[in-house]
Parts: structure tokens; C-alpha cells; sequence
């Protein structure tokens, strides 16, 4: 376990584990917290919202399909183009995405509570370097370009 590499791999997916842990009470995966995240900016065309967090089309359809029946979601259809739909979070969403937040949030203190501030930004502004850099190799986004809050 001394490679760079897997140590990053079993680092997010420790993350993830502990934020795993504080959604689930509310029915709420990191997936889905990341959808209501990035409405939590505004509207955006169901596309888009795709692209941004690397979700191919078809899982797109299906959380889109989740969020709607938990009635955090709703789709419109965009008025610029008749074929596709804008989503948005309704009132109920966002108290839902301000308390997913708060649990992801309190799950990435959980997670980097053994760094001392100053080595925590550090690290972050590591990380922001190596995305940046492999975005510059594969092309924006591609590397992982979509980022979140936090």
C-alpha cells in the first residue's frame, strides 16, 4: 500500500464509506448528494448536469428519475430547446440539499480530523494541482475537472 496511486484510491473510497454512512438516513447517496449540490447553483439542462459530474446519460435518467420521486427534483422542459429538460430543486430539495451538505461536510471533517489545518488546504491544493495538470494531458474534465464545495 505504499503506491501513490492506490493510497488516492483507498482514500476517496474511505471518504466515500464515511459520507456513505451520514446520507444514508436520508435516502441519499454520494451520487445524489452531488446531483443537489450542483443544482443547489441554479437550473441546469439534464445534460449538462450529466457532463458536469461525469454520469453517462443513462444513469443521468435514472438519479434524475430518484430525485423526481423523492421530490427534490423537478424536470422542465427547456425552453431554448423543446427536447430537453432543465432541472431544478424544488423548496423540498433544498432543505434536503442544505442537510446533505451539512452530512457530507461533517463526514469530510470526520475524514481529515487527523490533518491539522494548514496540512489539510495543503493537501487540497496538491490535489487541485495534480486534476489541473492531468485535465491539461486528457482535456478539460476529463481528468475530473467537475469539482465540488469542498
Amino acid at each position: 500500500m505504499d503506491r501513490d496511486g492506490a493510497l488516492l484510491v483507498i482514500a476517496a473510497r474511505t471518504g466515500q464509506q464515511l459520507a456513505t454512512r451520514r446520507l444514508a438516513p436520508m435516502g441519499l447517496t454520494v451520487q445524489l448528494c452531488g446531483v443537489l449540490n450542483r443544482l443547489a447553483v441554479g437550473p441546469v439542462s439534464q445534460h449538462e448536469l450529466g457532463q458536469q459530474l461525469g454520469i453517462d446519460r443513462t444513469t443521468m435518467v435514472e438519479v434524475i428519475d430518484d430525485l423526481e420521486a423523492k421530490g427534490v427534483v423537478v424536470r422542465k422542459r427547456n425552453a431554448a430547446d423543446r427536447r430537453s429538460y432543465t432541472i431544478q430543486l424544488t423548496p423540498k430539495g433544498q432543505t434536503v440539499q442544505k442537510r446533505a451538505a451539512r452530512a457530507f461536510d461533517a463526514a469530510a471533517d470526520e475524514f481529515f480530523g487527523p490533518l491539522k489545518p494548514a496540512e489539510r488546504q495543503g493537501l487540497a491544493n496538491m490535489m487541485r494541482r495534480l486534476i489541473a495538470a492531468a485535465d491539461e494531458k486528457l482535456g478539460p474534465g476529463r481528468a475530473g475537472g467537475a469539482s465540488s464545495s469542498r
